[in-house]
């Protein structure tokens, strides 16, 4: 196994402001890549948890089931205590999750690597206050994709660099709504709340009235014994093809006088 290669093809791609990011940090009336939802689009509302971006790669090795644990950038940790990095407490707090799902899931069914996102919130990740006053932690998942054995064994031939295109162009076949909630229901995960759910004709496009429409989400929904304010929501179609996110701070900074 290719660690350089697993960790590329793996990696969460970055997600796009809703407005486009101006001068000094300020959003502007330009909604990123010129467009905004079609009409037609069931728009899904999540909330976006603060914490540190986390995965837990399943794959099948031989009869067995084996994992990784990584964080945004770098992968952490390997099933028999083949890797160790103590960043964040990512590895360490997935470690039981991480075990728990190499049971849960079944073996006989058609994959052969299944990446699990979530973050990793509370502990001693910078907005605990607004979910814990122990520095108790949590994860709360928010995106799956899986990839068969012909799919993997092809991508794993490539170059990194090409593996690297494959993800920055939007490659990696995430879940789509009912799929993703099936599998995490049968994995028993935690999960980011859907907060609600709009037509496209019917989303806000003005800063004005995104930041109004923000406004209603303020109070997080996975406060652990606190609550405090969420970061924001994430918005995002069911196929996953158009997902933005909507933060507190950067409407706050655009509107402060």
């Amino acid at each position: 196994m290719d660690l350089k290669k697993m960790n590329s093809l793996t990696k969460y791609p970055s997600i796009l402001t809703y407005h486009q990011l101006g001068e000094r940090g300020r959003l502007t009336e330009e909604l990123s890549e010129g467009r905004g939802f079609s009409d037609s689009d069931d728009v899904f509302v999540y909330e976006k948890v603060d914490g540190e971006n986390a995965r837990i790669i399943l794959f099948k090795n031989g009869d067995d089931i084996d994992y990784l644990i990584g964080s945004r950038e770098e992968l952490l940790f390997a099933k028999g205590d083949r890797i160790g990095n103590p960043y964040g407490n990512i590895a360490e707090f997935l470690r039981p999750l991480a075990d728990k799902l190499t049971d849960r899931i079944c073996a006989d069914e058609d994959w052969a690597l299944t990446a699990i996102y979530q973050e990793s919130y509370g502990g001693k990740t910078k907005a605990a206050k607004n979910y814990t006053e122990n520095k108790t932690q949590a994860y709360r998942v928010f995106d799956v994709f899986s990839l068969n054995k012909k799919e993997l064994e092809h991508l794993l031939e490539l170059p990194q660099e090409k593996i690297a295109e494959w993800r920055d162009h939007g490659k990696q076949p995430f879940y789509h709504e009912a799929e993703k909630l099936k599998f995490i229901k049968t994995m028993e995960l935690e999960y980011a709340p859907l907060l609600t759910s709009v037509k496209g004709s019917a989303f806000p496009q003005s800063l004005e009235e995104t930041f109004s429409f923000l406004k209603q989400f303020e109070q997080t929904q996975v406060g652990i014994d606190a609550r405090g304010k969420s970061e924001g929501i994430i918005v995002r179609t069911s196929d996953r093809k158009q997902i933005r996110k909507i933060r507190f701070e950067d409407y706050e900074r655009t509107f402060r006088k």
